[in-house]
């Protein structure tokens, strides 16, 4: 499979081997992976590659992890974007969700418990890309199909 057609996984987080772990568990998977060490950095690399994944540390330097999460959603809403916490913040975890996170794993984590997650997002986004697809299709048949009508004939235009 091209690289054009597999999942893009972005991981943003400070600590380098939790973006290397991060990557590998993405690899293995058969994504594309990159990686950031800041919200900065993201956001910066979201100008020139466009992820279908990011998995972002809810604690950053500088910028949040919810902050990189709401410049997210402006910039590419079909990015699936999920945080990463450490004890004690779920509560924010929770928040992030309802901004719009696709769902929160608490580090450390299970290494098998992370597979999934990034399984469920990329399942997540390819159906909502075949959803939207076909949606596209059946408009443009339906715009083709109207543009085919055979215009109809009033008894008064031919007398």
């Amino acid at each position: 499979m091209s690289d054009e057609m597999k999942t893009r996984l972005l991981v943003v987080d400070d600590e380098q081997s939790i973006r290397r772990l991060c990557m590998t568990i993405g690899n293995t998977l058969g994504y594309v992976c990159a990686e950031a060490e800041s919200a900065e950095a993201a956001l910066a690399r979201l100008d020139s590659d466009t992820p279908d994944l990011l998995l972002t540390d809810l604690k950053l330097p500088n910028m949040s992890g919810v902050e990189l999460l709401k410049q997210t959603r402006v910039l590419l809403p079909h990015t699936e974007v999920a945080i990463m916490t450490g004890h004690g913040s779920i509560e924010s975890a929770v928040d992030a969700m309802k901004l719009g996170a696709y769902d929160y794993i608490e580090k450390p984590f299970r290494v098998e418990k992370m597979r999934l997650l990034l399984q469920r997002m990329a399942e997540k986004v390819r159906l909502v890309t075949e959803m939207n697809s076909c949606a596209n299709g059946l408009q443009r048949k339906k715009t083709s199909t109207a543009s085919l009508a055979v215009p109809r004939i009033s008894r008064t235009s031919c007398a």
